[in-house]
């Protein structure tokens, strides 16, 4: 069943994140099992990445299987390497920075705590990056995790809903839960370095921008109209 296929998907990050977080936190000198905030985080991405996976497979499929490509397209698609060499190196800063957290959290202790008026911030952004990210993937069927040419599958630049606000809703959504998720669960150094997921994520922009001016004619158009790469007219 397509439900069953997105709720297996979803499953596959919700316990990749909840292995990053919990298990540093329960074994670290100072740590424990039962950190309230990161099971609370766990459970909100569970069922914001769970009912919006399961969502797209069953009215979305082409979105959704799109989604499930790895982080190397195949041969034929014509992956720029950089993208490839980068998206890696990007995941593997991604997986140490959360692994990162709960360490700092109990025992390394970096930079003074946000106060409980940012952490709680830091949540609500949290939410709002997840519904971003999975409503950006909803609204464009061509959101490869990957650069690669997606001609045969008729792709076109997608100008409508938070495409119409921004060129990279997707990014700017991931962006944010980062940042609050170093917020919620108290890490001000881990804030600091959401500044590594940004500086991967304009290096992504501008491989891909370039990409899609020179195989999408119409993009430089998009581009001119919609002047926002992750904030509405700002930037």
């Amino acid at each position: 069943m397509a439900v069953l296929k997105g709720l297996f998907a979803a499953l596959a990050v919700v316990m990749a994140v909840a292995a990053l977080l919990l298990v540093p936190a329960g074994l670290t000198a100072g740590g424990t099992w039962v950190w309230l905030r990161a099971w609370i985080a766990v459970a909100a991405i569970a069922i914001a990445s769970g009912a919006g996976s399961a969502a797209l497979a069953v009215f979305r499929p082409a979105n959704f299987a799109m989604r499930q490509q790895g982080p190397v397209a195949s041969k034929p698609q014509r992956q720029p390497l950089i993208d490839a060499v980068g998206l890696v190196a990007f995941l593997v800063y991604l997986v140490a920075w959360t692994a990162f957290i709960p360490l700092d959290v109990f025992s390394l202790r970096l930079l003074p705590s946000p106060s409980t008026a940012a952490s709680l911030a830091g949540g609500l952004a949290c939410v709002a990056g997840l519904l971003i990210t999975q409503v950006a993937v909803a609204q464009n069927k061509f959101a490869a995790p990957t650069i690669h040419d997606q001609s045969a599958d008729g792709q076109m630049v997608v100008d409508t809903g938070l495409y119409g606000l921004v060129r990279h809703p997707l990014y700017a959504g991931n962006l944010l839960f980062y940042a609050g998720l170093a917020l919620w669960l108290g890490s001000t150094a881990a804030l600091v370095g959401v500044v590594g997921l940004l500086l991967f994520t304009l290096a992504r922009i501008v491989i891909e921008e370039g990409y899609l001016r020179a195989n999408l004619p119409a993009y430089a158009d998009y581009a001119r109209r919609v002047r926002g790469r992750l904030i509405p007219f700002v930037f």
